[in-house]
């Protein structure tokens, strides 16, 4: 946990924002500065549906965080002070609303949270992400992506994985 602590330590104090969920079970949070993300236009295998062909051909503009949160094959829960939402609740459920609630809070800490194995990233207003491994799809956990394009992924064993070819994890834990 120690570790998990020294790289969310550049991330206290900061405001989180555009908080809102993915596919399936996957969340997205954006940390700090807004900055703009560009995908060039892909040509697509011939054999793709129209619809997957037709989206990749046009230009992505994207606004990301300096630091980009991607809680991917993880059970998680957000509770804020009007509520709670889990991963297994549908999505668009009236509970989505934690979602807006956490938008806007400070990031505090992180620790260990209440369920074996899982971590609790608290805010300022009392919101508190828990994020545990999933027993159906053993995946990685998350994600931390740094505007830079450093990455490290927390695998479904806790193992941090550090990405980026020439980053090393030394330096990293200075950032």
């Amino acid at each position: 946990m120690e570790h998990i602590r020294d790289l969310f330590a550049p991330l206290i104090g900061q405001l989180v924002w555009q908080v809102r969920r993915g596919v399936g079970t996957f969340l997205v949070l954006e940390f700090g500065m807004p900055h703009l993300s560009v995908r060039e236009p892909i040509a697509a295998s011939p054999d793709s549906p129209a619809r997957v062909r037709r989206n990749l051909k046009r230009r992505g503009v994207y606004v990301t965080g300096d630091w980009h949160l991607w809680v991917q094959y993880s059970e998680w829960t957000v509770s804020t002070f009007d509520g709670v939402l889990s991963s297994q609740d549908p999505s668009d459920s009236p509970m989505d609303e934690c979602l807006r609630d956490l938008d806007g809070q400070r990031f505090v800490s992180i620790g260990r949270g209440n369920i074996v194995s899982s971590c609790a990233f608290k805010f300022d207003l009392g919101g508190v992400l828990e994020v545990w491994p999933s027993t159906e799809i053993p995946d990685d956990q998350w994600g931390l992506y740094r505007w830079n394009g450093d990455i490290v992924t927390c695998r479904s064993d806790g193992e941090l994985v550090f990405e980026k070819s020439d980053l090393d994890e030394r330096i990293f834990k200075r950032l």
